[in-house]
């Protein structure tokens, strides 16, 4: 277990409840670190970039691994939200190193009558070291030798989303 991996487990779900808790919705975001600053990518934005369509999982897998190659990343980091059977909603947080280190983390929260979120509790209500929430998170740090449209497909929509990407240094 490196040292981006224990960064993104000990930080990484404060930081995203803050997030979320400001701006009152759980949205899907994936977050890396290269040596000096860790990214959040809000995936969102994907219709507005990919011709007006979302991130679907072939997509996630193929720029999760582009863009971890691009970075020199030895982890990834996915949040997202889910509902059990019960109708509990709860954040996902997923990390998984290059090493094939994971880590899995359950945070429950609350909705209002609009469906904005009111509250994150900050005790989690699941974690695991060895199984993970996200199945999609299996395909992270595949080796994929991109054919060359691909590739420029995934570079083309690296340049429309970094401008986009949230930057914070890693000496925070």
């Amino acid at each position: 277990m490196d040292d981006t991996f224990k960064f993104l487990k000990k930080t990484f779900p404060e930081k995203f409840i803050q997030i979320v808790l400001e701006h009152k919705a759980v949205n899907k975001v994936i977050t890396f670190c290269d040596d000096k600053n860790q990214y959040l990518l809000f995936t969102g934005m994907f219709p507005e970039v990919n011709g007006g369509k979302g991130i679907n999982d072939e997509l996630e897998t193929y720029f999760v691994n582009f863009l971890s190659e691009k970075y020199h990343s030895r982890a990834v980091g996915r949040a997202a939200a889910y509902v059990l059977e019960d109708q509990t909603a709860f954040i996902g947080f997923d990390i998984k190193g290059a090493d094939g280190s994971i880590w899995a983390q359950q945070n429950i929260f609350k909705v209002d009558d609009e469906d904005k979120v009111i509250e994150v509790q900050t005790e989690f209500n699941n974690s695991s070291d060895e199984n993970h929430i996200c199945n999609l998170v299996d395909t992270y740090f595949e080796q994929i030798d991109f054919p060359e449209d691909t590739n420029q497909f995934l570079n083309d929509l690296y340049e429309q989303v970094k401008p986009q990407l949230q930057i914070i240094p890693l000496t925070e």
